[in-house]
């Protein structure tokens, strides 16, 4: 049985750093030089993870309004992406055959982009974040529906895995690489708890061939319930498939040698408050040891309810947070919105920063 991580909390004299998952709002987001220029005027003395340049606001909806112009896919379904059920999908034509190339994400491009504003605007002392989709979030909306997302999934894993190492070896450790996916989750969710120990194994392999493409790269694992118009596709009801899929993983990669990414673990959704039932932070008590955990509980309009739900989730790891973070990019916030998100991130920082107990809490 892995040992309890219900341990003793300890004091610590290291900043706690703010996690960025990415997007902004439009226009903030049309240049990388605006978008990093912001991150960096808003973090109010915050230490950074890294900073971020996401040109989509809403994650992958460019790049499924793309795939309208790929020779070998034709459109079976329209839609303007205002919702789950308003999201385009496409087939492979009669007698072609998806390549790497007709459905790679670009982010090679995006991250020469945001290298070159970070050079103009004179921040060479942090690393640029570039986001990955995970191949089976971009499979599965791509093609509409698992069954198709089968026969994408190879195709789309090889593009990710070609873009990953493309990046590592142009850019090195100045990089930290964001792997995304709320299709984890929503897999969970989907599936009943008997079939569990065979969904973990295929999830965690699929993730494991990402990782192990920039094996000595900086990872950070962005765990997600969706946020499209800032709507889950579903709300948790608490941490256990999070805690499920993130042990596996880290069993598979200890037997691959390979190092356990960091994870920005959600704990709200949506606009919604963060839940403030110890009840569901429980299952983190059996995350397994060395997996450093991103609060996700970072919610601008219910301070009181982030700032109880970032202390219960420290208390359930028995061990400090990694940083803390919004739940989602800010991309489909207000910009109004999103600067109280990091004025409200901020603040955590610095109340957590001098030890793991903030100050005035008992």
């Amino acid at each position: 049985m892995p040992e309890s991580r219900a341990t003793p909390v300890h004091w610590t004299s290291r900043p706690l750093p703010v996690h960025l998952v990415g997007s902004l709002p439009r226009p903030l987001c049309e240049d990388a030089g605006t978008a990093m220029s912001w991150f960096l005027r808003h973090r109010d003395g915050a230490e950074l993870t890294a900073l971020p340049y996401d040109r989509d606001p809403r994650w992958i909806i460019d790049w499924l309004d793309r795939l309208a112009a790929v020779p070998a896919l034709e459109q079976v379904r329209g839609g303007a992406s205002r919702g789950y059920a308003d999201m385009p999908c496409y087939r492979v034509r009669p007698g072609h055959r998806l390549t790497p190339g007709d459905v790679a994400p670009g982010r090679t491009a995006q991250a020469e982009a945001a290298f070159a504003a970070l050079d103009a605007i004179g921040a060479t002392d942090v690393r640029v974040q570039v986001g990955i989709p995970h191949a089976l979030d971009l499979a599965l909306f791509g093609s509409g529906s698992v069954e198709a997302a089968r026969d994408w999934l190879p195709t789309v894993q090889e593009a990710v895995i070609g873009e990953v190492a493309a990046l590592a070896a142009a850019w090195g450790d100045r990089v930290q690489f964001q792997l995304e996916t709320p299709a984890v989750l929503v897999a969970y969710h989907r599936t009943a708890r008997e079939a569990w120990p065979l969904l973990t194994r295929d999830l965690s392999g699929q993730v494991s061939e990402v990782l192990r493409a920039a094996p000595r790269g900086r990872w950070v694992l962005h765990l997600c319930y969706g946020d499209l118009e800032h709507v889950p596709v579903f709300a948790p009801s608490d941490l256990e498939p999070a805690v499920e899929f993130l042990n596996g993983l880290a069993d598979l990669l200890a037997r691959l040698r390979l190092p356990m990414p960091t994870v920005h673990l959600p704990v709200t959704s949506g606009d919604a408050a963060p839940p403030t039932d110890p009840g569901f932070f429980a299952a983190l008590r059996r995350l397994r040891r060395g997996v450093n955990v991103i609060a996700g509980v970072v919610a601008e309009a219910h301070p009181e309810e982030t700032r109880r739900a970032l202390r219960l989730t420290v208390e359930a790891l028995g061990a400090p947070v990694a940083g803390v973070a919004a739940a989602c990019g800010h991309g489909r916030r207000t910009p109004e919105e999103a600067v109280a998100n990091m004025e409200l991130a901020a603040a955590l920082a610095r109340e957590w920063s001098p030890l793991l107990t903030p100050r005035g809490e008992g």
